[in-house]
């Protein structure tokens, strides 16, 4: 088709405008079933059971967007339809296969779920179905979106397709097959199609560029099947677009400059000072990325994407990496980065950027946000040494000597598996929770009442504040604690001379007892006027102090303050 358009002092012979150019996406549309790409197992099945003589009567296509379902669905239709069919090569050129390609056979109807939804579409569906074809084999519906009717049109269609007419075949196609109702999917044969391999698209573009003319660069094949992310018909969509931008010579530069994408290099040296633990580097590669006008989502799903691969060579080695198409020397790369880090490091990391792009998708200030992220995670092991304290604090508190805190490229100390009670001492319980300063020294009993049962010698580091080494381990930890919840920590109280503790004298039951100093009052009383608060209170209504003892279980035994 031409049009012509008049423009005022151009030359008539200039003012034609051809409009015939077909998009690369339809032009390359397969044809046959060894045209459709990345998709073998389904189009094997399909051409077996077409030879035997054991094609169904519903199928049943999902899968990503561009894969070849609706592609798949034609092909099956002239296949079946064809002159010289069922086979499974259709000739292309007798009047059934070129009106299915072109759209407008009588006997092969495309219906658009979306638009075509509801069950009064159905009911005419179910109509037409009771006549024969008008001059084909069969009469083949293929319902594109079938996942968008509604419920009673699935509930209408359901006797029509269990048992329909001998010359009737349905073709569905959907991207969501959860919202397929199960009734449904279980009259038809279910045929998943798959994302398309990198090395698939990268091969399928370089045919179309040879076929088309266009020098292209391997590297911005790669580039631009990389961003189809396992779709075909993206991947044609961004090759007609870039051949528009670079004419018929391709190099990664152009392909960069109109997708908006960052090279390899950049995304490189970005994770490796993020795994370096550079955040000032990392923070510079983010921002130079920026400048040159990647949006900073953009920058993040680069990344993610680059961490996945490198976290694939760490898991399944570098045999897995080439079955991807990846080049020697990018192989080593990766592994070099990823060599001294753990998985689990590198799947924590993986989650923070996939969770970061998607909060800056959304976000008036994504730069801020991207910024964030990268020093979060060029800091991470500030961050995920949280639990290597507790596990510290934990095996204090039962007794075992605190081991030191785990490197990043080591896995964290497997915590104890049996917390060792420990033992406390014979005395009134006044609250909950008792923290006297020190034991009190054991006093004669009065007469006519049992002497207390001795405790059993407790071992050396059995007790909180047995030495200065655990002390300064479980004030280092509750501090770090401190630090990472944010919560401030509260003045170093004045140092408190220990005072002896006298033998406590036989008294009269009626009389008031009083706490001795820097012991809680028991129940019912309240401390002496003027008396600052102990250290024990103070302890017991630290926020982390609480919740690691609600994370554990268990009771502050004593506390001892090393006059620092």
């Amino acid at each position: 088709m031409v049009l012509r358009v008049f423009r005022p002092g151009i030359s008539p012979s200039l003012q034609k405008i051809d409009m015939s150019y077909q998009v690369i996406a339809r032009k390359f549309r397969p044809q046959t079933f060894d045209d459709i790409v990345g998709q073998e197992h389904v189009t094997t099945t399909l051409k077996n059971s077409i030879a035997s003589g054991r094609a169904g009567h519903a199928f049943l296509f999902t899968g990503i967007r561009g894969v070849g379902k609706t592609t798949a669905a034609r092909v099956l239709a002239k296949a079946l339809n064809c002159v010289n069919g069922p086979t499974v090569s259709p000739c292309n050129v007798c009047d059934a296969c070129r009106e299915i390609t072109a759209g407008n056979s009588l006997d092969v109807k495309e219906i658009d779920g979306a638009s075509n939804r509801g069950i009064d579409s159905i009911r005419e569906l179910r109509e037409g179905v009771a006549f024969a074809a008008t001059r084909d084999r069969n009469k083949i519906y293929i319902i594109d979106e079938v996942h968008m009717l509604t419920t009673e049109a699935f509930n209408a269609l359901l006797k029509t397709l269990e048992e329909p007419p001998p010359h009737v075949v349905f073709i569905f196609a959907t991207t969501e097959l959860h919202k397929v109702p199960a009734t449904i999917a279980s009259r038809c044969q279910v045929f998943e199609f798959k994302r398309i391999s990198l090395q698939a698209l990268i091969e399928h573009l370089g045919y179309i560029a040879s076929r088309e003319g266009i020098e292209a660069d391997p590297e911005a094949l790669r580039v631009i099947a990389r961003e189809a992310d396992g779709s075909l018909r993206d991947a044609c969509s961004l090759l007609d677009q870039v051949i528009s931008f670079a004419g018929n010579t391709i190099d990664t530069a152009a392909v960069s400059e109109i997708l908006r994408t960052g090279s390899r290099g950049s995304l490189e040296r970005l994770l490796g000072a993020v795994l370096q633990e550079d955040a000032a580097n990392a923070f510079r590669e983010l921002s130079d990325a920026v400048d040159r006008g990647l949006p900073p989502r953009q920058v993040l799903r680069d990344v993610s994407r680059f961490l996945s691969e490198c976290l694939r060579v760490r898991l399944l080695g570098p045999d897995a990496a080439r079955e991807t198409g990846l080049t020697e020397q990018e192989i080593g790369v990766m592994i070099e980065l990823v060599s001294n880090r753990t998985p689990e490091h590198l799947a924590a990391l993986l989650n923070l950027f996939v969770t970061a792009a998607d909060r800056v998708a959304d976000s008036r200030s994504p730069d801020l946000l991207a910024q964030a992220a990268i020093v979060k995670a060029a800091r991470m092991s500030a961050f995920s040494s949280v639990a290597g304290l507790v596990d510290r604090l934990e095996q204090v508190a039962s007794g075992l000597p605190p081991a030191p805190l785990a490197s990043p490229a080591s896995p964290p100390p497997a915590r104890p598996s049996v917390v060792q009670p420990v033992a406390r001492p014979v005395e009134p319980v006044a609250s909950t929770r008792p923290v006297p300063v020190a034991a009190p020294a054991p006093s004669p009993a009065p007469a006519g009442q049992a002497a207390p049962v001795a405790q059993p010698d407790q071992p050396a580091g059995r007790r909180w504040g047995s030495s200065a080494a655990a002390r300064g381990s479980v004030a280092e930890a509750v501090a770090r604690l401190n630090q990472a919840a944010g919560v401030s920590a509260a003045p170093a109280p004045a140092p408190v001379p220990a005072q002896p503790v006298a033998a406590a004298p036989a008294r009269n039951p009626d009389s008031v007892q009083q706490a001795p100093a820097g012991q809680p009052a028991p129940a019912g009383q309240q401390a002496p006027a003027g008396q600052p608060a102990s250290l024990a209170d103070r302890l017991m209504v630290n926020p982390v102090v609480n919740r690691t003892i609600g994370l554990f279980g268990g009771d502050v035994i004593s506390v001892e303050e090393d006059g620092r």
